[in-house]
């Protein structure tokens, strides 16, 4: 962490990192559980397309605002910005020391980058190469042969089914037909140029039409991008299961808010041509049979398909789809700022419980000598600060000869730590630091090198007076902070 110019640069360790990803997959858990939970019950009061779009609107929050509000949250939660630089006379005083707020592995510690933190990295790195890039090259070596095998198909009448179709559908984009036999099941490729994949296999007209209908739904919906989104997710977050069970769960919606758009006002015996043709879809094996990524199709989605079939259509209001929606996207940025915070102070309790003495580790181990008297301090000039966010105070202050100055005055329990960096501008100068109580009795340490670091821990309950003094006749420039906790 760095200061320059009265601007707070910070740059992230591992431990930042990992924690930030473990928050992100706490919310994601908590959005994916509430929303498996209460599925019945949005099936009930929404459409399949209703449902479809709330569950776009979730994938994008995950994908974009979550990281994003869930970073910011925990930075200003972990890291104190400091106040602009003090006007001493007619110049600035901009070089000011790093303010720490709060506890963490990275702040604290000096731990951030430990090996833990490193080889969980590493995992993780490795887990996204083998779930996440791996089948999207697997896949993508499908495409490509199915692009050097498959063929533009050249029949009139399907091409005119499909101009039709897209007409219908408001399509604007046209979308290619291939034709390749290595295909059992149709399906769209591709997020803004759509590549339909058809089987090549005599079909009947109605047959044709309930198909073409089906996939040119599915590139108007851009349900192929939101795949390829959604599967990029599964890969970023392989170690979460619950993100696989929302993939699945969306597929699964998506296929059904296609089939009510294809169904919408068919008869009885078209509703048994477009069954039929799901079930044979889903017979047989061929190269394409485990991509789900790419044909949405599964055994149970195919078993919850024809059960939402041969559900009867009941009519649902349009304000429960809008309430619905409403809290659902309402709740999204409350529970990540509350549990982003709440992971904060569950780190600032780890930091605690499982770093054994932390404050001797940030100070190198207290090496400095604390020394006693009982000599009130005369003519202390009080430098007017207050103490910011959590007991933390910058000073920027020039010493003349013994003289002192009062950095505050505070009422501090018994037990409490005071935590002094104050640097000199030269390894020469000499000054000391401490606190004094109501019985001015003072507690101080003395710099060997220019520079003090040093934590007191406060031996009961009273008021104190913590001050930096100079300790010969030169005049001398410090700066630094002092922390109270």
């Amino acid at each position: 962490m760095t200061v320059f110019d009265g601007e707070l640069i910070v740059l992230w360790k591992l431990s930042d990192l990992i924690w930030l990803l473990l928050t992100e997959v706490l919310i994601q858990n908590f959005l994916f559980l509430l929303f498996w939970a209460g599925r019945k019950t949005l099936e009930r009061r929404m459409s399949r397309r209703e449902l479809h779009g709330l569950m776009k609107m979730i994938l994008w929050y995950a994908l974009l605002l979550l990281p994003v509000i869930a970073g910011v949250v925990m930075f200003r939660s972990t890291y104190y910005a400091i106040e602009p630089p003090m006007a001493v006379g007619e110049e600035y005083l901009n070089k000011v020391s790093p303010v720490i707020d709060k506890v963490s592995f990275s702040s604290w510690t000096g731990h951030g980058n430990h090996w833990i933190f490193k080889l969980l990295f590493a995992l993780w790195i490795s887990g996204i190469f083998i779930r996440g890039i791996l089948p999207c090259l697997k896949e993508y070596s499908l495409l490509v042969k199915l692009k050097r095998t498959g063929a533009e198909h050249k029949d009139t009448k399907l091409t005119g089914a499909v101009q039709r179709l897209e007409r219908e559908l408001g399509i604007k984009k046209p979308v290619k037909v291939l034709v390749n036999k290595l295909v059992l099941q149709p399906f769209v490729t591709g997020g803004f140029r759509y590549r339909l994949h058809f089987p090549e296999m005599l079909l009947e007209e109605d047959e044709r039409d309930l198909l073409l209908r089906h996939e040119l739904i599915h590139c108007r919906h851009r349900d192929s991008l939101y795949r390829r989104i959604l599967f990029l997710m599964c890969g970023l977050y392989w170690f979460n299961p619950f993100m696989n069970l929302f993939a699945c769960y969306f597929v699964e919606v998506s296929e059904m808010a296609c089939d009510d758009e294809v169904l919408q006002g068919r008869t009885s015996q078209e509703r048994k041509i477009y069954a039929r043709l799901l079930v044979s879809f889903n017979q047989g094996e061929n190269f394409l049979r485990h991509a789900v990524a790419l044909t949405g199709h599964t055994k149970s989605g195919l078993e919850r398909r024809l059960e939402n079939m041969l559900k009867k259509e009941s009519k649902r209001s349009k304000w429960s789809a809008v309430l619905i929606t409403a809290i659902m996207l309402s709740v999204c940025p409350l529970l990540t700022v509350s549990a982003s915070y709440g992971a904060s102070v569950l780190q600032e309790k780890a930091v605690k419980m499982v770093v054994v003495e932390v404050e001797e580790e940030m100070n190198g181990g207290n090496t400095l000598t604390e020394e006693v008297d009982f000599i009130k301090i005369e003519d202390m000039v009080d430098l007017g600060l207050n103490l910011g966010a959590r007991g933390v105070t910058a000073v920027d202050t020039t010493l003349n000869g013994i003289g002192a100055a009062s950095v505050a005055t505070v009422k501090l329990e018994k037990g409490s730590k005071v935590y002094f960096i104050i640097v000199g501008d030269n390894s020469t100068d000499a000054f000391r630091v401490g606190y004094e109580d109501s019985a001015h009795k003072n507690t101080s340490v003395s710099t060997t090198n220019g520079e003090i670091v040093h934590t007191f821990t406060i031996p009961k309950t009273d008021t104190y007076t913590l001050f930096i003094q100079g300790t010969t006749t030169k005049t001398i420039h410090v700066e630094g902070s002092v922390t109270t906790r």
